[in-house]
C-alpha cells in the first residue's frame, strides 16, 4: 500500500508542478462540455432559407408563399425567380430548401385536375435536409387541408367527399447533393480531414523537438546552411507522406466505404495540396518553439475536438454563436472541411470554390513563410518540464518536497 501511495503521490505531484497537464486533467473536459452546449444550444432549427419560385403568379400561389412567409420554420429569400437561380443557390449555401409552384396552377386546381409542387431541400448536411422536408411537408399538408375543407364545405360536399378531393395536391420532395441521406456522405469526410491535420501535424511537431532532447540540434544551427533548407528538407517527407495519406483516404472512402466523391478531380488535388503545405509547416513550426516532444502532442490534443467543432461541419453555422465563427476561419481545417464538401458532394467548380482556394492559399504561404524563414536561435531547455524519449520524467520525492520547500518559504518572504 506504501508504494502504492508513493506512486500516485509523485503522479499527482507532476500535475500540480505542470501547468499544461493541469489544464488537460482539470480545465479540459470542462471546456468541452461547455462548447458542446453552445454549439448546440438552439437545438432545433428555425429560419431554414428557402426560395419559392412562382411561375403561375396567381392569388393561390400567392397563398402558398404567405403560408410559407408565416412559418417559423423559414426564412424566404427574396431575388430567387428561376430555377437556375435557385439551383445556384442551393450549391453555395445560400438557400437550403426551395418550392417551384407551376404554371397553371390556381386553373389546374380549381377544375380539380391533379397538380404539383416542387419541393427541393439540400440533404449533404442532413441536419438542414431532414428538418427542410419535414417542414415543408407541414406546410403543405396545412395549407392543402386548409384551403381544401374550406372551399368543397362551401360547395355542400359530403365530409366524405371532402375527405377524397382534399389529396388532390401533392408535393413532390427531391433531395438533392445526398438523396440516400447517407450519415457517411454528411459525417465521414469531415472526421476524416481532421485526421490527416491531426496526423500531419503529429508526424512533423516531433521533427525538430526530437533533435532538442537527443541535443543534436544545436548542429544544425551552427551549420552554415540557410534556414530554408533546414526546415525544407525536414518537413518534405512529411509533405509526401501527408498528401499520400490524403489521395488514400480519398480513394479508400470512395472505393470501400462508399462515400460519394464526385465534382473535379483537379479541384480535390489542389485541395489537398495546399491543406497539406499549410499543416505541414504549421507542425513544423510548433516543433521548433516547443520545448520537448510531449509540449508538442499536449497542443496538439486540446485543438483536435475543438477544430472539428466550431467548423461548421456537423452543425450549422448560422446556428453557432458568431464569436466561434470568427475563431472559426482562422484554422485551415475550417476551410478545407467547406472545401471538401462543396467538390466532393454538391459538386461545385472553380466558379463556387475559388474564396475556399484563395484562403487555403493564404494560409500555405504563410505557414511557410514563417516556417522557412526561423531565425537561428538557441532556445534553453525548460528542465522542470515532462520530457518525451528524453531526460529523466519520474522526480524524486526528496527533491521535489524540497522544491516544494523552498517555494513555500519564498513565497512567505
Amino acid at each position: 500500500m506504501k508504494q502504492l501511495w508513493n506512486i500516485a503521490h509523485y503522479e499527482f505531484l507532476h500535475v500540480l508542478k505542470d501547468p499544461i497537464l493541469i489544464l488537460i486533467v482539470f480545465i479540459a473536459p470542462l471546456f468541452y462540455a461547455s462548447l458542446f452546449g453552445v454549439v448546440y444550444f438552439s437545438a432545433i432549427l428555425h429560419d431554414v432559407p428557402l426560395a419559392i419560385v412562382d411561375q403561375d403568379h396567381s392569388a393561390l400561389s400567392r397563398e402558398i408563399r404567405l403560408a410559407f412567409a408565416n412559418d417559423d420554420s423559414f426564412k424566404i429569400i427574396a431575388g430567387i425567380d428561376s430555377y437556375e437561380e435557385m439551383e445556384i443557390g442551393m450549391k453555395n449555401g445560400t438557400l437550403r430548401a426551395g418550392i417551384v409552384i407551376p404554371q397553371d396552377f390556381e386553373q389546374s386546381l380549381y377544375q380539380n385536375h391533379p397538380t404539383q409542387v416542387l419541393a427541393v431541400y439540400d440533404a449533404s448536411n442532413l441536419i438542414w435536409g431532414l428538418n427542410s422536408r419535414k417542414f415543408i411537408r407541414e406546410v403543405i399538408n396545412d395549407f392543402s387541408t386548409q384551403h381544401t375543407a374550406v372551399r368543397l364545405a362551401s360547395a355542400g360536399y359530403s365530409p366524405q367527399e371532402i375527405e377524397n378531393i382534399m389529396n388532390s395536391v401533392e408535393c413532390n420532395v427531391t433531395a438533392w447533393n445526398n438523396p440516400t441521406y447517407s450519415y457517411t456522405n454528411y459525417l465521414f469526410m469531415g472526421l476524416m480531414m481532421m485526421a490527416v491535420h491531426q496526423l500531419g501535424l503529429f508526424g512533423v511537431c516531433l521533427c525538430v523537438t526530437r533533435e532538442k532532447e537527443r541535443k543534436s540540434w544545436i548542429q544544425y544551427l551552427a551549420a552554415s546552411i540557410p534556414t530554408w533548407k533546414i526546415a525544407l528538407g525536414k518537413s518534405l517527407p512529411y509533405l509526401i507522406m501527408n498528401f499520400f495519406n490524403y489521395s488514400l483516404i480519398l480513394w479508400v472512402s470512395s472505393r470501400f466505404v462508399q462515400v460519394k466523391i464526385e465534382g473535379s478531380v483537379a479541384l480535390l488535388i489542389i485541395l489537398g495540396l495546399l491543406y497539406v503545405i499549410t499543416v505541414t509547416f504549421a507542425g513544423f513550426i510548433i516543433s521548433l518553439y516547443s520545448s520537448n516532444s510531449l509540449q508538442a502532442t499536449r497542443y496538439l490534443m486540446l485543438l483536435s475536438l475543438p477544430l472539428f467543432m466550431i467548423s461548421g461541419y456537423t452543425w450549422p453555422k448560422a446556428y453557432i454563436p458568431e464569436i466561434l465563427n470568427y475563431i472559426g476561419v482562422l484554422f485551415p481545417s475550417t476551410w478545407m472541411m467547406l472545401g471538401i464538401r462543396m467538390v466532393s458532394i454538391n459538386t461545385a467548380g472553380l466558379q463556387l470554390l475559388w474564396p475556399t482556394l484563395l484562403v487555403l492559399g493564404i494560409f500555405a504561404v504563410l505557414a511557410g513563410y514563417f516556417a522557412l524563414n526561423f531565425k537561428k536561435e538557441r532556445n534553453q531547455p525548460n528542465k522542470s518540464s515532462l520530457s518525451l524519449n528524453g531526460g529523466v520524467s519520474y522526480p524524486r520525492k526528496t527533491n521535489m518536497l524540497r522544491a516544494l520547500r523552498q517555494q513555500i518559504r519564498a513565497s512567505k518572504l
